[in-house]
């Protein structure tokens, strides 16, 4: 049911976090992540592509199914910062940052272990 005199309404926001926030994760393990974040990053990617072609009609053609309609639109793909394509879309984002955080530190931790390995491998 639709409800325009602010009987109903959107659920209250969950908690708000802010700072710089952080993953700390063993070097040995960073493969494994990785493959974790790459998973969920395309599974995330899948449904912001589902939900930008998301199809969604006035199902009565009535006014109310109209108004629905245009709600559900407004809520699934509109404009709004709180729009769920938004909201994945950003998920998908902070997804991508830490992928992209996972391969430099992995990156830079193979290269530390084969600087120690050439060192310790001089005194075999």
């Amino acid at each position: 049911m639709f409800l325009t005199d602010g009987g109903g309404g959107a659920a209250p926001a969950g908690p708000t976090f802010t700072g710089t926030q952080r993953l700390r994760i063993e070097p040995s393990s960073i493969p494994e992540a990785l493959t974790a974040f790459r998973e969920a990053f395309d599974r995330v990617s899948q449904k912001v592509s589902e939900l930008e072609g998301l199809q969604i009609n006035d199902w009565a053609g009535d006014p109310v199914s109209s108004e629905t309609a245009k709600q559900f639109i407004q809520r699934t793909n509109g404009g709004g910062a709180d729009s769920a394509v938004k909201c994945l879309i950003g998920y998908r984002d902070q997804l991508q940052a830490a992928i992209q955080s996972l391969e430099d530190a992995h990156a830079e931790y193979m290269a530390i272990e084969g600087t120690n390995t050439a060192r310790w491998g001089k005194y075999d």
